[in-house]
């Protein structure tokens, strides 16, 4: 039987027009596995708790994996689709605690409130899970060429067969778009700035065994040309400036995803690439400030990770409301 889902949806995002103020013990910047996490631990310790969301739905960025998750505990699933709709269940309990369609126009740290849809949100604590974005090329518009361009392989996986493509990146992401396509594509070259793949060690190990597969390091993507199809791009070489030009048929970007800190810049310690420093127990250099999942420096980029570092800031969430070390 399906879960009902009680989650409140805004009406509309006023802007600056100010219509309410609420206080809570608890308010949770975004929705991804971190902050359900965070949200149902502090509801079964009974902290008043809000938790919003910019997007339509709970999730974060669970939706965009497209591979199976195998490495939680509590089940396998067959993608990140399929997880984001378990973690929507799960976060029914919460009803209009969750707010979705909530974007956070303003923050300020010090006094522990977010602006989101007209109302100023203050928390006696707060804690940022807002997760991380995806980074775009100048050279490599989304969707361009009637789509041989792209950020997700999945839904225009087709538009490769039997073509020379390119996959932009080093990590996990990359190397395993890279394999799937090898099984349709002509060719494959895995292009990224780094020496080396960045990837986890058996993903490498069948990216080298695979000779459909060829990797370019130490070069970036500078331009890419064509009609109605994308008929060719020019790399550059990170060091040198040396210029190579390919004939390819798709290029697919995974690079490096950036943590989602802006609303937060000078007023709470960032690493230098953007992400919180937290300490073992979650807190910022702010007080009442905490933070978990990808958003944290030094953090795993996993699901896993951002469903225990949820329950863990809300412990810590718990002592600071309670006066507690």
């Amino acid at each position: 039987m399906a879960i009902p889902i009680l989650i409140a949806r805004a009406e509309r995002d006023t802007g600056e027009t100010m219509r309410a103020e609420e206080h809570h013990d608890v308010v949770i910047v975004g929705a991804g596995a971190a902050g359900v996490s965070c949200a149902l631990e502090c509801y079964d310790i009974q902290l008043d708790t809000v938790v919003f969301e910019s997007k339509p739905e709970p999730g974060g960025q669970l939706a965009e994996i497209p591979h199976s998750v195998r490495n939680v505990a509590a089940g396998r699933f067959e993608n990140g689709r399929a997880l984001r709709r378990a973690l929507e269940e799960s976060s029914a309990i919460l009803g209009d605690r969750l707010r979705v369609s909530h974007s956070a126009l303003r923050a300020d740290l010090g006094e522990r409130w977010v602006e989101a849809n007209g109302t100023r949100i203050h928390g006696k604590a707060l804690v940022v899970c807002t997760g991380t974005a995806r980074q775009n090329l100048p050279a490599a518009v989304d969707g361009a060429f009637g789509g041989d361009v792209t950020y997700q392989l999945e839904p225009r996986r087709d538009r490769f067969v039997g073509r020379d493509v390119v996959v932009i990146g080093s990590g996990d992401s990359a190397a395993l778009d890279a394999l799937e396509l090898a099984a349709t594509a002509s060719s494959v070259r895995l292009v990224h700035r780094s020496g080396t793949l960045t990837a986890r060690h058996d993903i490498v190990e069948q990216v080298r065994g695979e000779p459909r597969i060829e990797d370019l390091p130490g070069r970036e993507l500078e331009k890419t040309t064509g009609g109605d199809r994308l008929e060719e791009i020019v790399l550059v070489r990170s060091a040198g400036g040396e210029r190579l030009r390919l004939r390819v048929g798709g290029v697919i970007v995974k690079i490096a995803r950036v943590p989602c800190t802006h609303l937060f810049q000078g007023q709470i310690e960032l690493d230098r690439a953007g992400a919180i420093i937290v300490d073992s127990e979650l807190r910022t250099s702010r007080d009442g400030v905490l933070a978990a999942g990808d958003v944290t420096a030094g953090s795993y980029p996993r699901v896993a990770t951002a469903l225990g570092q949820g329950v863990l800031a809300a412990r810590s969430a718990l002592r600071y409301v309670q006066g507690r070390p």
